[in-house]
């Protein structure tokens, strides 16, 4: 049984245990404000199972601006953002064997308690007391160092820069919903969105020898998408999709491409939204689509198999330059979607 993670905010330390110094963390501090808030660090050494991670870099997920807008309610106040973390180990608890201080490691933030039903079949994103840091449970990972069980860790590819490392946890997503579907080899795959999730299926399945089609209104990241290795889709003037990945979850994504797929093509939902999903009864039923949700990924095979991928995929490619922890707010604000780069992040490495 996976207890309880502690995710109180932790400086580096030397060999001697003991009080902490202050730190810097991100925090919602009221409804739609965003803050750099100074807090105490944690008493002595990492609990048992748990490594202490100084944080290299945290991306920034289209659900951390719905929760520093306001539009989505965080669990308490004041709240901790950030779940896409990857950092370096700086101290171990008692009973962590396979870490040492120096590793670099890339943070699952979903953890799960390996006992329920959905655990012990395999299927943990349903895990019944799945713990979420930064969004549902936990606070999250935008502070200057965290602990978390060692068991949640993956060890990054060795080199790898920093800018493709922070790619991690949302790379978990695309590959997880591209394996889900069950690829059989050569067909025809379109990608609804050239989002953050859009264009790390496309590099997914790139790398998996396929050629893409994307489907995406924004010129500038269709072009982004079609330098990845996609092709842009016009409906109608090409082959018709066998399987679709839609990245996005909006009724307007899937209503554009639902008269060209072809008959019994695979539709695999990936991208979230409060909406209906825009395809009638009738286009499911005349074309007899399979269409499927897939949500986060299983633990712990799908975020290790997504780590080692980073030795060779160019996730750096999607995204904006790194801010530093005093920019998170800005970074975080209202003006998030016009900055350069598709996938924003925060670099706490100076």
């Amino acid at each position: 049984m996976v207890r309880r993670p502690s995710f109180a905010a932790a400086m580096p330390t030397s060999e001697t245990h003991g009080a902490i110094g202050s730190v810097r963390s991100v925090e919602i501090t009221a409804p739609g404000r965003v803050e750099v808030v100074t807090r105490p660090g944690p008493q002595g050494r990492p609990s048992a199972g748990h490594v202490r991670v100084r944080m290299l870099a945290v991306g920034i997920c289209g659900t951390d601006l719905s929760l520093a807008s306001g539009s989505r309610t965080p669990p308490e106040l004041p709240w901790r953002l950030g779940h896409e973390g990857v950092g370096e180990i700086t101290e171990v608890g008692p009973g962590v064997g396979e870490w040492a201080i120096g590793d670099r490691v890339a943070l699952e933030p979903n953890i799960t308690c390996g006992q329920c039903e959905y655990c012990r079949r395999g299927v943990t994103s349903a895990c019944a007391s799945r713990l979420s840091a930064g969004v549902l449970t936990q606070p999250g990972f935008l502070a200057e160092a965290v602990d978390h069980p060692g068991g949640f860790c993956h060890r990054l590819p060795t080199g790898i820069p920093v800018e493709r490392a922070v790619c991690a946890e949302p790379l978990t997503v695309a590959a997880s919903a591209i394996r889900r579907t069950e690829l059989e080899g050569g067909e025809e795959v379109l990608v609804v969105g050239a989002g953050a999730q859009g264009l790390l299926a496309t590099l997914v399945l790139v790398d998996l020898g396929y050629r893409p089609w994307m489907s995406e209104p924004n010129e500038a990241r269709l072009r982004l998408a079609v330098e990845l290795g996609a092709r842009a889709f016009v409906p109608g003037a090409g082959p018709a999709p066998r399987i679709v990945i839609d990245a996005v979850g909006v009724p307007e994504g899937l209503a554009v491409v639902v008269d060209h797929l072809a008959p019994f093509a695979k539709v695999t939902v990936v991208g979230e939204d409060q909406d209906r999903l825009g395809a009638s009864s009738f286009d499911i039923v005349q074309r007899q689509l399979s269409i499927r949700g897939s949500f986060i990924y299983e633990h712990p095979q799908d975020m290790a198999t997504a780590v080692a991928m980073l030795g060779t995929l160019p996730t750096e490619a999607i995204v904006g330059p790194g801010r530093p922890l005093d920019d998170a707010p800005e970074l975080l604000g209202v003006d998030a979607g016009h900055r350069p780069g598709v996938k924003q992040w925060v670099d706490l490495r100076g």
